[in-house]
C-alpha cells in the first residue's frame, strides 16, 4: 500500500479541503525525485477538460479502425503492431524529454507498472483484436469490445477507491452497451458462438485487457502522463518485438499508403491517445475513461456522415440510447438529507 507523507504545511492545506499531492507538480524528474513514491490523487468529478479529453480519445480511437484495415492489407498484423508501438514510443519519449522530464531509472518500481500497462494496454489486446478480426466481422468485434466498461466497473469496484459500483452506474453501462448493439446492428449477434467462438473470446479478452489497463493507469504511482505513456509504450515495444521483427524480416513489398497509415496510427491513436489516456485515468478515474468505448462508434458514425454516408433512424435511435446510458453512468448522486 502506498502512503502519502504530509509535511506540517501540507497538513494545514489538507485541513482546508486541499490535497497537497494533487496540487503539486505530477513529476519533477529523477534529479528531484523523492525516494518514496506517492499515490495518484483521488479522481474528481469529471470537468469540462476531462470531457474534452474523452472526446479527443474517442475521435483518435474511432479513426484507428479504417487505418488498421488499410494497413493490414499489405503488412502482417504483428509487423504493423510492432512498428506502430515503436514509433509511438519514440514520439512520446521525445515529447517527455522536450517537456523537461526524464524516464525513471531502471531500478524504479514504476517500470513494473509500465510493463503491465504496455502488455495489457497495447501488445496483448492489439494482437487479440487483429487475430480475432481475421475470423469475425467488424460489427461483432465492435460489440464484443464494448463489453470493456462492464469489466472495468466490476474491477474498479474492488480495486479503485472512490469507484464503487452503484445501481445507477451499472444501469447506465448496460444501457450504453445495448445502444452499441443497436448502432452496429443486432444481426451481428447472430454470428455469436459457433465455429469462430475462440476468435470471439479473443476479442472479449482484449476488452478485459483494456479494462485492466484503465485500472493500472489509475493506480499507477503519481507520474507525469508523458512519462507514464512513454514508459508504457517502450515496454509494449519490447513485448511486440520478437514477432514484429520476424515478420518485418520476411516482408516482400509494402504499399506506401500502408506505411502512411502506420505513421498516423503511431502518432494519433497510440502516442497522443496514450498521453490523454494517462491524464484522464489519473484525474477522472477508469469508469469515466471506459465511456470512450461507447462514444467511439458515434465518432465512426459522424465520420461516415461527413464523407457522404446516410445515417438511418436506427442509428439516430442508437445514438440517443448510448447518450442516455452515458448520462445515467455519470449523473451525480442525489445528496442525502441529514438527520
Amino acid at each position: 500500500m502506498l502512503r502519502r507523507t504530509l509535511t506540517p504545511s501540507a497538513r494545514r492545506g489538507k485541513s482546508f479541503g486541499h490535497d497537497p499531492v494533487a496540487n503539486a507538480p505530477a513529476w519533477r524528474g529523477a534529479a528531484h525525485e523523492s525516494p518514496a513514491l506517492t499515490a495518484s490523487p483521488l479522481p474528481h468529478a469529471p470537468s469540462l477538460r476531462d470531457w474534452a479529453a474523452l472526446i479527443l480519445l474517442t475521435v483518435l480511437w474511432g479513426s484507428a479502425f479504417a487505418f488498421i484495415k488499410h494497413g493490414v492489407q499489405s503488412l502482417p498484423p504483428s509487423a504493423l503492431i510492432f512498428v506502430r508501438i515503436a514509433l509511438a514510443a519514440t514520439v512520446l519519449t521525445g515529447w517527455a524529454i522536450a517537456r523537461g522530464h526524464r524516464l525513471p531509472a531502471l531500478r524504479d518500481p514504476r517500470w513494473f507498472w509500465f510493463c503491465g500497462l504496455g502488455f495489457f494496454g497495447n501488445t496483448l489486446p492489439f494482437f487479440l483484436v487483429s487475430w480475432g478480426q481475421q475470423h469475425i466481422d467488424s460489427a461483432l468485434a465492435g460489440i464484443l469490445v464494448a463489453t470493456m466498461p462492464l469489466a472495468t466497473i466490476a474491477m474498479a469496484h474492488t480495486l479503485v477507491p472512490g469507484e464503487q459500483l452503484t445501481v445507477r452506474r451499472l444501469t447506465g453501462v448496460v444501457v450504453g452497451f445495448f445502444g452499441v448493439v443497436l448502432l452496429l446492428g443486432p444481426a451481428a449477434l447472430s454470428d455469436l458462438g459457433g465455429r469462430d467462438v475462440w476468435a470471439q473470446l479473443a476479442v472479449v479478452a482484449a476488452a478485459i485487457c483494456y479494462g485492466i489497463n484503465a485500472i493500472l493507469a489509475r493506480l499507477l504511482p503519481d507520474t507525469a502522463p508523458s512519462v507514464s505513456g512513454a514508459g508504457m509504450l517502450i515496454c509494449g515495444t519490447i513485448f511486440a518485438m520478437p514477432l514484429g521483427l520476424w515478420d518485418l524480416a520476411h516482408l516482400v513489398h509494402v504499399d506506401g499508403t500502408a506505411w502512411a497509415a502506420v505513421v498516423w496510427l503511431a502518432a494519433g491513436p497510440t502516442a497522443l491517445a496514450s498521453l490523454v489516456l494517462m491524464q484522464v485515468a489519473r484525474t477522472a478515474g477508469p469508469n469515466f475513461l471506459a465511456i470512450a468505448n461507447y462514444l467511439t462508434p458515434i465518432a465512426a458514425m459522424i465520420t461516415g456522415a461527413l464523407i457522404g454516408e446516410t445515417i438511418g433512424w436506427s442509428a439516430m435511435l442508437a445514438l440517443a440510447v448510448i447518450l442516455t446510458g452515458v448520462w445515467l453512468a455519470r449523473k451525480p448522486a442525489a445528496p442525502r438529507a441529514d438527520g
